[in-house]
């Protein structure tokens, strides 16, 4: 065994193993030694003594993993080691499941969504895979990302592993990947966080929608790569963007100023007010607009669930934005191209848009009957959530009202 050990020194963190070995030696012992109690005279007596050094080997191994990972008991998030595990290369990064040891710096990077995906991309970063909300590419790459990634593709130069869904993302691809850093959202993933971070030390974010939220994450996740002064540069270059839209912008603001948000599938099902305490309305009153609350006694969540009988409630909008989204989209075993993606995209609103132009109701508000209804996707404007995604409401806003 001196040989193990004496490698252990000299590679201690290259090595890229898991603890069910130990599962696995424990059981082989027990079992071994169970069967010569029973069984004194039997054959087994004269394998024991190999299959007792295999054991310990794998025990060996089992506990350089431990030794290697230095996890915590509360903290399963660095069971597996990065780039370098030397301490002066180390850096505790926080997120909202807790915090990471992250050692070097991370090349091959995974993220999990398109809000993530932003984040990465703003900082100067690719993907080496990627997981969507509606996976309507179904092949093992994005060979072409421009044409199966919206919105964001034609920022992304490398091809990266598509990795499924981002609420259940492909184990198998991800083990077989083997990424350094794993990115994602915690909605929907906190029963895999663990399992995640054997793969690879993994940060997970929760509420994206929030005001202020994608700055404090931008920084840690800058921090954890290696790009703090990059993420202090898209900060301030978001504040000027919004600084000067609202000089922009001043004359519809000054004739228009109440603003509508509503999100939904169709208008049969409930719709959804976003209110201006989340990320659009950091963005929209930044720019100047009054973004409008749901009536007071539906609640004050940043997203409020109401009925169409409630609209004539909120009929003095000026302007009405509504965020359509389709989830059930694309054909999962198709490449997709060009113009798979915009049919994509145009069925996120196809629905209730013909369905908002057929009703009653919708059509007696005063922004229907002046025109100033506008369709667009939940998907760009509170799904990206990050200072690129801004930058795209920003320019749509001009497209649409100026």
């Amino acid at each position: 065994m001196n040989w193990f050990w004496g490698l252990a020194k000299n590679k201690l963190c290259h090595f890229r193993l898991v603890l069910p070995g130990l599962k696995l030696s424990i059981l082989v012992l027990v079992g071994l030694l169970k069967s010569k109690i029973q069984n004194p005279k039997s054959k087994i007596q004269n394998r024991i003594s190999p299959i007792l050094k295999l054991s310990s080997l794998g025990l060996s191994v089992a506990l350089l993993v431990v030794a290697c990972s230095g996890s915590t008991p509360n903290s399963p998030i660095s069971d597996r080691s990065t780039i370098n595990l030397n301490s002066s290369d180390c850096r505790i990064v926080k997120h909202d499941l807790g915090q990471t040891n992250i050692c070097g710096q991370p090349q091959k990077i995974v993220a999990l969504g398109p809000h993530i995906l932003d984040l990465l991309l703003s900082l100067d970063r690719q993907p080496a895979g990627y997981a969507e909300v509606f996976p309507f590419h179904g092949k093992e790459y994005f060979d072409n990302p421009r044409e199966q990634i919206p919105y964001l593709g034609n920022r992304v130069t490398t091809q990266p592993m598509n990795l499924g869904n981002r609420g259940e993302p492909s184990l198998e691809a991800l083990s077989k990947l083997r990424p350094d850093l794993i990115l994602g959202e915690a909605g929907g993933l906190e029963d895999k966080y663990e399992l995640f971070s054997r793969i690879a030390p993994t940060l997970l974010w929760e509420q994206r929608t929030a005001k202020g939220k994608w700055q404090q994450t931008i920084r840690q996740l800058a921090k954890a790569i290696g790009r703090e002064q990059k993420a202090e540069q898209m900060i301030e270059t978001y504040n000027q963007n919004i600084a000067a839209a609202r000089t922009e912008f001043a004359p519809i603001v000054a004739k228009y100023p109440k603003l509508l948000l509503l999100g939904g599938n169709q208008l049969s099902g409930t719709l959804s007010v976003v209110d201006g305490s989340g990320y659009l309305g950091e963005i929209l009153e930044g720019v100047g607009f009054q973004v409008m609350s749901p009536p007071a006694q539906m609640g004050s969540e940043i997203t409020t669930s109401i009925s169409l009988e409630i609209l004539p409630q909120l009929g003095d909008a000026d302007t009405i934005f509504i965020l359509g989204y389709n989830l059930n989209v694309g054909n999962r075993k198709q490449k997709a191209n060009l113009e798979v993606l915009n049919n994509v995209i145009d069925q996120q609103t196809a629905t209730l848009q013909e369905d908002w132009e057929e009703n009653a109701i919708a059509q007696s508000l005063k922004a229907s009957q002046e025109g100033r209804v506008f369709f667009t996707t939940y998907y760009l404007w509170n799904g990206l959530n990050g200072p690129i995604g801004a930058e795209l409401i920003l320019d749509e806003l001009r497209r649409l009202l100026l």
